[in-house]
């Protein structure tokens, strides 16, 4: 094998791979075996004619052709081997010829990172408080969920919820036709377009109204953007909300019941502070996350974050999927484009990237490790909430591997909390990454991996803001 690498650009190179005859004969016996059991040979029985025979019909095209799915990550592997490269995500593989064979592969290498003292960071906490006012705001969510709806006979006022039959029209084209739709008529809402609530208020029942709006140039449908839509609401029926008193007789109905409504004051304000915590360490944390990126200099290869994006992308598409939902309806509900969803999905996939490999450095720096202990609790945790109705977990290496990592994860997110609290000092007080640890030989697993690295494609590395 003739292997010629070109310079790295872009923590990335290019390995143009040539194939001699005794490298190919292990892949044209490969691709023998697979042919020879379907193809007829005259004179022979199926699956009995020789490989001279079979190339003879196939062409030796066509035995490497059965078994190229392989032979290119097996010969790129090969490759990056015999080169030492510290590869890290799946190359992008060319076949530039057959005969005589070669190959080009474009190898993402392990980004060059400079982690800078991570043990300077420091983040002020913010006290959390709860206020009174926020008691009586939670209190009033109370209230309203548990309000009636009843029917009224006056117009439509800001609140109700009606019935109508609306019909919109752009242009001669229908844009609108529901019937005996249910409708919160809220002042503030842009839907189905903007100024449509408020041209509800103070239609009778049973009576109709004729209005039009024009349409921003924005309007997340662009086929009707910047137009008129004409409109015809008629209301059936009106309903408005009525709140029930905050008093003993609520806070008893409330959850598993309350004795008084100070009761429950006191404990809506506990459940208020126990979320304001949480909030605040979510916020705390994700700005820790933050200063260690933006403290340090990680120097990504393109092909990597390009892969990492196809996985976001591929995520967001099977999710949309399971809920039935097209990609371009989701971009007009979400008022972006495509090429702006794709933008966003670049700069969310340098961003895992760096965190992920800039946390692994610092597990390193700090000699962090998980138990095989610490795993197997996490794994019986798991398998028991599964048995009582959590989504099925199946016992695996997989499993294993995926749960060290996280755990890895938050234990080393936890180390530069402490840190940046100064409630802890480094294991390395300078910041100093250890011997074995080296710019280009991060230990890292993100999602876009190779044998050179520990988790592949499409694999869960865990992102610490997932």
């Amino acid at each position: 094998m003739k292997i010629t690498q070109e310079e790295v650009v872009d923590r990335q190179t290019v390995l143009l791979i040539e194939l001699e005859d005794d490298d190919l004969g292990p892949y044209l016996d490969r691709g023998y075996r697979r042919v020879v059991q379907r193809i007829s040979v005259p004179g022979f029985r199926k699956g009995k004619a020789p490989r001279w025979r079979v190339e003879q019909v196939v062409g030796r095209e066509g035995l490497i052709n059965e078994v190229l799915d392989t032979m290119l990550p097996e010969v790129t592997d090969r490759a990056i081997s015999e080169q030492e490269l510290d590869a890290a995500g799946l190359p992008r593989l060319e076949l530039v010829e057959i005969s005589p064979f070669s190959l080009k592969a474009t190898v993402p290498l392990v980004p060059k990172i400079d982690l800078a003292s991570y043990t300077d960071i420091r983040i002020p906490v913010e006290p959390v408080e709860v206020t009174e006012e926020d008691v009586d705001q939670r209190l009033e969510q109370l209230r309203e969920s548990m309000a009636a709806w009843e029917p009224v006979d006056r117009p439509v006022q800001a609140g109700d919820l009606i019935t109508m039959a609306a019909v919109g029209t752009v242009a001669g084209r229908t844009v609108l036709n529901e019937q005996n739709a249910v409708y919160f008529v809220d002042e503030d809402s842009t839907r189905p377009f903007p100024g449509f609530s408020q041209q509800l208020v103070g239609i009778e029942s049973g009576s109709a109204k004729a209005f039009e709006l024009e349409l921003p140039a924005d309007f997340m449908d662009q086929t009707i953007a910047g137009g008129r839509v004409g409109l015809t609401v008629t209301a059936s029926e009106i309903k408005e909300r009525i709140l029930p008193e905050l008093d003993d007789e609520f806070a008893k109905g409330v959850g598993d019941g309350h004795e008084s409504l100070d009761a429950l004051r006191q404990e809506v304000n506990k459940e208020l502070a126990t979320e304001a915590e949480q909030a605040s360490d979510r916020r705390y944390r994700d700005a820790v996350l933050q200063a260690l990126v933006d403290g340090a200099e990680v120097e990504l290869s393109p092909l990597m974050v390009e892969h990492e994006a196809e996985h976001i992308q591929d995520d967001q598409a099977r999710v949309l999927s399971q809920i039935n939902v097209r990609m371009d309806d989701y971009l007009r509900s979400l008022g972006k484009t495509a090429e702006e969803m794709r933008t966003e999905t670049q700069d969310e996939a340098i961003g895992r990237l760096k965190r992920t490999f800039l946390l692994t450095r610092v597990a390193e720096a700090e000699d962090m490790t998980v138990s095989d202990e610490e795993v197997e609790e996490k794994v019986s945790e798991m398998l028991s909430e599964s048995r009582e109705g959590a989504p099925q977990v199946e016992d695996s290496d997989e499993l294993r591997g995926s749960l060290r990592r996280s755990l890895l994860v938050e234990r080393t997110i936890d180390r530069l909390v402490a840190i940046a609290k100064g409630e802890a000092a480094s294991e390395n007080a300078q910041g100093q990454e250890p011997e074995h640890a080296s710019d280009d030989e991060p230990d890292a697993t993100p999602a876009d991996a190779t044998p050179a690295d520990a988790t592949p494609e499409g694999g869960d590395a865990v992102d610490p803001q997932t």
